[in-house]
């Protein structure tokens, strides 16, 4: 089958997305390790951690640099972790993706900002166990920056179901971390609470029950397995990070469809 402009057209989009990604996967490895210690994003400049010695140039390609060098410094021959160029290569798939799902509308640059928090906020939360609240709640005003902006760009929630996701989220959130408290118990963290509100101004209501009726049954089972198997003690707290930002791209690109297949299946 002969190959249309289009189709051409399309490809090379998202060929031009995936390099972005992969690029700007790079800048978010530098956030999730610094912001959360309290460092500049831009200051030292990137460097090795084991040596101390500035990187160049041309060991900053995303993917390539570290394919090249075999994981290794140039310069002091210490092995890096793999995870530099994992969250590179899947920022540029998620860019990629984000075009599939969104097309040339204004879609696009949404669904690419959300994926470059989510991203972040994956990292931290599972390296780190924490969600920065100085990430979660600059990207929830984002959120509602772009919601308010619906009636001029097409984007979807409108300002009413990104507020409607937004209370819902943390609403429910805020009980689950809150009411354990009151008999000295703590189950979630409070940057979790925030995570839930980022995804529910994001996506919207009702789209942010597909993601809290995702997010909420992953962590409680894996939170369960992980008692069972003695890997985690009853009384330390959950971490629905990860989960959260899973389900939250999940439902990013396929909320429309979850919902809508779920609605035909139980209504």
């Amino acid at each position: 089958m002969p190959i249309s402009p289009g189709m051409m057209a399309d490809f090379i989009i998202g060929i031009i997305l995936f390099l972005l990604g992969i690029s700007v996967g790079s800048f978010l490895n530098v956030v999730a390790d610094r912001v959360p210690a309290g460092k500049s994003i831009v200051h030292p400049p990137s460097h090795c951690f084991n040596c101390g010695h500035s990187l160049e140039p041309r060991d900053l390609f995303p993917i390539v640099s570290y394919l090249l060098l075999r994981g290794k410094c140039r310069y002091c021959g210490k092995s890096f972790t793999a995870r530099s160029m994992l969250v590179e290569l899947a920022t540029g798939l998620l860019f990629a993706l984000a075009y599939v799902a969104c097309g040339q509308t204004w879609q696009l640059p949404a669904a690419l900002i959300y994926c470059s928090f989510f991203v972040v906020l994956f990292i931290t939360g599972l390296e780190q166990g924490i969600l920065p609240h100085v990430i979660v709640y600059p990207g929830i005003a984002l959120a509602l920056i772009i919601a308010l902006l619906s009636p001029l760009t097409g984007t979807l929630p409108g300002i009413i179901s990104s507020l409607e996701g937004l209370c819902l989220s943390f609403g429910f959130f805020f009980l689950l971390q809150g009411v354990p408290r009151i008999f000295k118990q703590s189950i979630l963290d409070f940057g979790d609470v925030g995570m839930a509100g980022l995804i529910g101004a994001s996506v919207g209501f009702p789209l942010v029950l597909v993601a809290l009726c995702m997010a909420v049954p992953a962590g409680g089972l894996t939170a369960a397995l992980l008692i069972v198997f003695k890997a985690r003690k009853l009384n330390q707290p959950l971490q629905f990070g990860p989960f959260l930002t899973c389900a939250g791209l999940i439902t990013l690109f396929y909320g429309n469809d979850i919902f809508d297949a779920c609605s035909q299946l139980f209504w």
